[in-house]
């Protein structure tokens, strides 16, 4: 699910590495502790950001102990000491959206792929269950998302500001819930909004080709008037160029927003996804046999102290 938003690995030093490491860690162990071990599997790059910004916020910082991970027996791993606020949140987000998108898969797939995700609804409507509990209105967010979507593509032809929308709005109002502070939450408001915006936008580029191939809703297909993969092959670039400056225009609003964000810590990270990764995860899309496989994949190196 997503995981655009990621580091430039190969622009990070070794000790930034690390750290993102222990916060992507840390999230897993928050997820397991609190909605079970099923949970873990639903743990992208896109929320490790959230937590990372999250985290930068604070005045208080709890600091790293070792632990050992079953998935990883050979080494010591790192993750953030009896860290209770921002990595049971973000969670809780991650199941919230889970199930929001299962959900959805249900409502929109075919006869046996709606069977498969069926399965899963239960394990996703229970952990769903308990972080609207923990964090009241979550699962409000995301069911609220996924009936604005349900409306736009419903409509004759909507525009991609139109099918950007609900993600937008689904992630500006959790990207506030990280601060207390009126004006911190005003600008983390404006720029989850761009974020989750510019996610739908290269995730709808990104799955442009299969979605006409199984007949699904596309905001670039309708745009370009787009019934098939052959016609798309068609107006590649001019498909691509639109939404390459799409992207653009809204990362460069988003980064603005960044800007003012009263950062305690983790600014070389943050800065590594906000003006590296985010324009390397667009080169995979637009480009992807030109990029190198390895531009911004977190491959974990061997263990290094935090301390």
């Amino acid at each position: 699910m997503f995981g655009y938003i990621r580091p430039m690995t190969g622009q990070l030093r070794v000790s930034e590495y690390e750290t993102y490491r222990a916060v992507y860690c840390s999230i897993c162990h928050a997820l397991k502790e609190n909605f079970g071990a099923l949970s873990t599997l639903s743990l992208n790059y896109d929320f490790t950001f959230a937590a990372l910004l999250g985290l930068a916020m604070r005045e208080d910082f709890p600091g790293y102990e070792p632990f050992a991970c079953i998935a990883h027996p050979l080494h010591k791993r790192q993750r953030l000491k009896n860290e209770r606020k921002v990595l049971p949140f973000i969670s809780g987000c991650v199941v919230s959206m889970v199930h929001a998108k299962v959900a959805d898969n249900i409502a929109d797939a075919g006869s046996f792929k709606s069977f498969a995700f069926r399965l899963t609804f239960p394990f996703t409507a229970h952990a769903g269950k308990k972080a609207d509990r923990l964090y009241p209105g979550l699962m409000k967010i995301c069911t609220g998302m996924n009936d604005s979507q349900q409306k736009v593509e419903a409509l004759s032809a909507p525009s991609l500001d139109a099918a950007a929308e609900p993600s937008a709005h689904a992630l500006s109002e959790m990207m506030e819930m990280l601060s207390d502070d009126p004006l911190n939450r005003r600008v983390l408001s404006r720029f989850g909004y761009l974020l989750g915006r510019w996610i739908y936008i290269i995730d709808a580029l990104d799955d442009l080709k299969d979605d006409l191939k199984e007949k699904g809703f596309n905001p670039f297909a309708v745009r370009f008037s787009l019934s098939s993969p052959e016609e798309f092959e068609e107006k590649r670039e001019e498909i691509l160029r639109c939404g390459k400056e799409l992207l653009n225009v809204t990362g460069a609003e988003m980064a603005a927003a960044y800007e003012l964000l009263p950062l305690k810590r983790f600014k070389g990270i943050l800065d590594n996804i906000v003006y590296l990764g985010l324009n390397a995860s667009m080169e995979r899309v637009l480009n992807p046999k030109k990029t190198a496989s390895s531009a911004g994949d977190p491959v974990p190196p061997s263990a290094v102290s935090l301390t």
